[in-house]
């Protein structure tokens, strides 16, 4: 069997396209104090990443943590029920109450936080730790 030399160049660029070059940085999971508490965040977005390195580096790891909640522990939220999805992270200044409380709180009324209210936003939370 015969292979032609372009067919060998397209799979060459091919290949080449999908390097991992182009990719979004890899998620970092993040652990969340709040008062005593403590929950886990993935984060997908390499801004948010860097935003959350740098407010624990330079702030104390102060900033509200927010993002769409789910059902599940998402792989990374033990031993919750529950997670935020990790491309809705944002770590941000200020937040509507609403979506204010703690880790206990959205688990104790699970159905209520994730269909009603839908996001999860503790003014009380500290980053204190990339685990991942």
């Amino acid at each position: 069997m015969k292979h032609s030399p372009l067919l060998g160049t397209v799979l060459l660029l091919a290949v080449g396209a999908c390097s991992d070059a182009a990719a979004p940085a890899d998620d970092a999971v993040f652990k969340v104090d709040v008062g005593g508490e403590t929950f886990h965040v993935s984060v997908t977005d390499a801004a948010v990443i860097a935003e959350a390195e740098r407010r624990m580096r330079d702030g104390g790891g102060v900033g509200i943590v927010i993002g769409t909640l789910a059902h599940g522990d998402g792989g990374f939220n033990q031993p919750w029920s529950w997670h935020l999805v990790p491309a809705t992270v944002e770590v941000v200044d200020f937040s509507i109450e609403l979506c204010d409380g703690r880790p206990s709180m959205v688990e104790a009324d699970l159905e209520y936080w994730v269909d009603t209210v839908k996001q999860f936003c503790p003014w009380e939370g500290k980053l204190t730790a990339r685990t991942q």
